[in-house]
């Protein structure tokens, strides 16, 4: 069994790319360019055999308030009144509450904060993945299809690993990536050669590309808390963040 993740920044300089081949528990590590077609190439391993989720460290959808709103707004009916003045509604989709109430992280707003642009070229990931291998093959929900939003922050959170202070360069920010490595590493029981290692410490986007993998993983397990069957169509919409329990680990393949 594979299992990938993807880092998505807005620009393709910034995504960092992780597969796991868990029957070897051997890991391949990349950064991407913007030479080529880099969103194709994502798309390819997205859809390619033998991966069987992809975790993907953006929201994969938008607020229902939100989009609702927006609509309203652009035909003319007026935007929805009776906000608390918070715009909580339009800036928080379900998952971000859930998760803020049981990790205590907080999710950027996919419809307030600069997140927006990757999720956009997230949208378009997901259009050219159902194009390629149907509707069915992408479930924001994660409960079925390719792929899964992962936050990592919550995921370290939820393994006791400090999920701040490894972003960006620095001395200070390498140690603290070294030390959320040997966490990930030692819970998931993969081996990384000398230049993944070196790969991961130098950049948190692939360091994080790794969680997204490891969560994906989790995700195949049922080791994350997925949405009921109440919310699950709003899932569908709007993403759900898969956090996987304090206690998972995977097992043999």
């Amino acid at each position: 069994m594979r299992t990938a993740g993807i880092d998505l920044a807005a620009q393709a300089a910034n995504t960092g790319v992780c597969v796991v081949d868990w029957e070897r528990r051997a890991v391949d590590l990349l950064a991407v360019n913007d030479a080529g077609d880099p969103d194709g190439e994502l798309v390819g391993l997205i859809c390619g055999p033998g991966v069987v989720r992809t975790g993907i460290d953006t929201p994969l959808g938008w607020p229902d308030r939100f989009v609702d709103a927006v609509v309203a707004h652009h035909s003319g009916s007026g935007w929805p009144a009776g906000d608390d003045g918070s715009r909580r509604g339009f800036r928080l989709r379900h998952t971000d509450e859930v998760v803020a109430a049981t990790t205590g992280r907080h999710p950027m707003s996919v419809s307030a904060d600069r997140i927006a642009v990757a999720a956009m070229r997230g949208a378009d990931l997901q259009r050219r993945v159902v194009e390629r291998l149907g509707a069915r093959a992408v479930d924001r929900s994660g409960v079925t299809g390719r792929v899964a939003e992962v936050y990592p922050a919550a995921a370290l959170a939820c393994w006791d690993l400090p999920a701040t202070g490894y972003k960006g360069g620095g001395d200070a920010a390498r140690r603290a990536r070294r030390h959320l490595l040997a966490g990930v590493v030692k819970r998931c029981g993969v081996t990384l050669t000398p230049q993944q290692r070196a790969l991961a410490l130098g950049s948190d986007h692939v360091l994080d590309a790794l969680v997204c993998a490891v969560v994906a993983r989790a995700v195949v397990d049922g080791g994350t808390a997925s949405p009921d069957r109440g919310t699950r169509t709003r899932a569908r919409r709007e993403g759900w963040i898969h956090v996987p329990y304090p206690d998972w680990s995977p097992g043999p393949g």
